[in-house]
């Protein structure tokens, strides 16, 4: 099981898992809830071809301090949750290295969110990076502080 404790700065863990993104997903603890969501609405078939993909797995905490009666609302719309979960995941792989070069990242689902460099870390539109760098055979996972909706 790959668990990463973290605070207000990211965490680096460059850990290599030597498994695909979906795989990797179900091994990394603090984003089970995310994991779970990818393999409902059928992301896990793409998120386990070659790739390469990039996801922005909010954590599980990050799910729980949604406001009431959004993630109620997105498990009763699973097309709307798909949407949700698709503006996670980019194209390619994108360590937290490369992130730093970076202004701005399109999603899957046709979302661009703005990168941002402060104090707190690396922001991807208003989250912000909490780990990252778990590198799979296709791909890079970064857990997130919020859920990111478009």
């Amino acid at each position: 099981m790959i668990l990463l404790l973290f605070g207000s700065t990211t965490l680096k863990a460059q850990i290599e898992t030597g498994e695909n993104l979906v795989d990797s997903a179900s091994e990394f603890a603090q984003i089970q809830y995310f994991h779970t969501l990818i393999v409902e609405t059928g992301l896990n078939e793409k998120l386990s071809e070659e790739g390469p993909f990039t996801v922005f797995a909010p954590t599980d905490e990050a799910f729980r301090e949604l406001p009431d009666g959004v993630m109620e609302g997105l498990l009763e719309n699973p097309d709307e949750l798909r949407e949700i979960l698709r503006a996670h995941i980019m194209t390619g792989t994108i360590t937290s290295e490369e992130l730093s070069g970076l202004e701005n990242m399109p999603s899957f689902q046709g979302a661009v969110f703005k990168i941002d460099h402060h104090e707190q870390g690396i922001a991807i539109g208003d989250a912000i990076l909490v780990a990252a760098d778990v590198i799979a055979t296709n791909g890079a996972i970064h857990a997130i502080d919020k859920v990111l909706i478009p």
